[in-house]
């Protein structure tokens, strides 16, 4: 689930997210199904109540409808810039395992198929749009070993470019906000890497000055 933050949109600042935050508001989806004409006057927001109009969160329960939503999505991108009426910029896929992990294991031998055609879909519409994707994957622990690894396994670890671990913090005083952000697959930079981040507000320690005495 999509957590409001600084920079989703054009005029969501991180002032603002806290603001929403404040009135109940903290996730996309919190956000698409509340009044924006009340939240704007409750809030006290002018203009940039339009900016956060333009997120938009489209529900599909199965990968059939995974990839019927990415087809019009193709097309509705497609009509935007013959009018020029707007540029898309993300999407979000929260979570890609829930739609695949049901068709996988036992005997239903399409479903690797039917994971492979999603990702083949997400990288064309990535490159033909130019626009950002993020995907977001479960994670389990190996029978056999009890390591961490991704629900989808080995075959959907060559489909991101960049992939990032998010890991709950196990340090004293962390609080279930925050996350050790770790850098599993880069394509420019070296792997390894490692961030605490808040997600409430998607910023370091640095960042959010506010919350810095409390978990550093």
């Amino acid at each position: 689930m999509g957590v409001l933050r600084a920079g989703l949109c054009p005029g969501l600042t991180q002032d603002m997210a806290q603001l929403l935050r404040s009135r109940g508001i903290k996730t996309v989806v919190d956000l698409v199904s509340a009044d924006l004409e009340e939240v704007a006057q409750k809030c006290g927001l002018s203009y940039k109540a339009g900016a956060l109009q333009r997120i938009q969160v489209v529900r599909a329960f199965d990968i059939f409808q995974m990839l019927d939503v990415l087809q019009d999505l193709r097309g509705a991108v497609s009509q935007q810039v013959s009018s020029s009426s707007g540029t898309l910029k993300v999407v979000v896929v929260d979570s890609v395992t829930a739609v695949v992990a049901p068709l996988l294991g036992g005997q239903q031998r399409e479903g690797l198929a039917l994971m492979m055609q999603l990702a083949r879909e997400l990288k064309t519409l990535a490159r033909d749009l130019s626009v950002a994707l993020l995907v977001t994957n479960h994670m389990t622990r190996d029978r056999d070993s009890g390591q961490l690894k991704p629900a989808l396994g080995c075959s959907w670890s060559f489909v991101p470019s960049t992939r990032l671990l998010l890991d709950t913090s196990q340090g004293a005083g962390a609080s279930g906000s925050w996350r050790m952000a770790c850098l599993t697959k880069s394509p420019r930079l070296p792997t390894g890497f490692q961030e605490m981040v808040d997600i409430g507000t998607w910023g370091t320690p640095v960042q959010s000055p506010t919350l810095q005495g409390d978990h550093m």
